[in-house]
């Protein structure tokens, strides 16, 4: 078992300073155009638009100004891993450090939150795998009025549970090692996420009886 350091951190904060940005210009604008009356509800509508998708947008924003790590994360194989991938998922977490699981023909590698874990199967004391689905509130009303009251309310309630669900959803593993005895792949809630943790879990099924080849 050998654990090292990597530096796979996405940086967002230029794309969420454009975000703030954008988001402050429009609403002067709309001040100094229209009036102060006007500036509230666009600032509102706004304001729900980047809880919703502000996070997808700021992300987009840093891409375009620093690259895109996903795209360039294929091109360090030969540096972090002992031979080609033969199966590999990765993407970015929720905190927005890129995480992976590989196998390679010969090591399994976990890669979480800037550490790297390359794994013989002797090393893996046990496995699981979950796709948490979180309780969400939705508000029935009775009025245009209340409902988008409704909406707002169940927008903001609902953010901590599903930010929750994905963080903890992926497939996690407990290894011989006192330091760092816990390792996660995180699926998120993509919609593929279950399919790729069965895929995982017949890999290590295979591991178990052999058919796959990995060093003890």
């Amino acid at each position: 078992m050998l654990i090292r350091d990597v530096d796979l951190k996405f940086y967002t904060a230029k794309g969420y300073l454009a975000v703030a940005g954008g988001f402050v210009a429009i609403v002067l604008l709309t001040c100094l155009l229209g009036g102060l009356s006007n500036g509230g509800p666009i600032g509102v509508i706004l304001g729900i638009f980047c809880v919703g998708g502000g996070g997808w947008l700021a992300r987009k924003i840093a891409r375009s100004i620093s690259g895109d790590p996903l795209v360039s994360f294929p091109k360090m194989y030969g540096e972090i891993f002992a031979h080609p991938p033969i199966q590999i998922n990765y993407r970015l977490d929720v905190d927005d450090y890129l995480t992976a699981i590989c196998y390679d023909g010969e090591y399994l590698y976990i890669i979480e939150k800037n550490k790297m874990v390359s794994l013989k199967w002797s090393d893996v004391r046990q496995w699981d795998w979950a796709i948490i689905t979180p309780q969400k509130q939705t508000t029935i009303a009775g009025s245009p009025g209340q409902a988008f009251q409704g909406f707002v309310n169940d927008s903001f309630a609902n953010l901590a549970p599903t930010h929750e669900a994905m963080k903890n959803s992926g497939i996690r593993l407990t290894v011989k090692n006192l330091d760092h005895p816990h390792w996660f792949y995180n699926t998120g809630k993509d919609k593929n996420a279950e399919a790729v943790c069965r895929k995982w879990e017949e890999i290590f099924r295979q591991f178990n009886d052999g058919t796959l080849a990995i060093a003890h």
